[in-house]
């Protein structure tokens, strides 16, 4: 009988021991699903990268835009003076549209221009703990249009690189 309890004993261990997965942990140097990045550049000197200040980015369809600064105030927090700007683009679509709004200092002149991303999406295994990331690639054609409404601050978009798999280098470049 104490050898039958043994075994049941041993029998319980294995299998609660063979029941254990090591911890998957994602690592946060782990690529994940990129955002499109865009440099903007003088118009009158395409060579020299050109802060844009004030800028603020929508979403055509969103309710609030995307934060640049968590600790800015209920406007600031939206806004950025930079010459690189990265987006999220939608996974469960093949367009996402923004509205970059470029604000004076006043505030009394804002000029918008709204932008459309025309893509198709990859979906990729990265690891049982990180799962899945999307890469994207830009349509050949009207990879990135803007609406022309005779009022725009962007004068010119110039596609990069069509595939967008990292957020380590210029997909778009945008000349004001």
């Amino acid at each position: 009988m104490k050898k039958f309890l043994n075994i049941i004993v041993a029998v319980i261990i294995a299998f609660s021991i063979s029941g254990c997965e090591k911890d998957d942990i994602c690592a946060s140097t782990t690529p994940t699903t990129p955002r499109i990045v865009i440099d903007f550049y003088n118009r009158e000197n395409n060579d020299v990268l050109k802060n844009v200040t004030r800028l603020t980015a929508k979403g055509i369809d969103e309710e609030i835009g995307i934060v640049f600064n968590e600790n800015g105030t209920e406007i600031t927090k939206y806004q950025t003076n930079a010459n690189r700007l990265s987006l999220p683009l939608k996974l469960n679509s093949e367009t996402t549209q923004y509205v970059l709004t470029q604000y004076s200092d006043t505030e009394e002149l804002t000029n918008s221009d709204t932008i459309t991303f025309n893509y198709s999406t990859r979906q990729l295994y990265v690891s049982r703990a990180c799962g899945y990331k999307i890469n994207f690639r830009l349509n050949d054609a009207d990879p990135a249009k803007r609406e022309l409404d005779g009022n725009e601050w962007i004068s010119n978009i110039v596609v990069e690189t069509t595939n967008i798999e990292t957020e380590n280098e210029t997909h778009i470049k945008i000349y004001f």
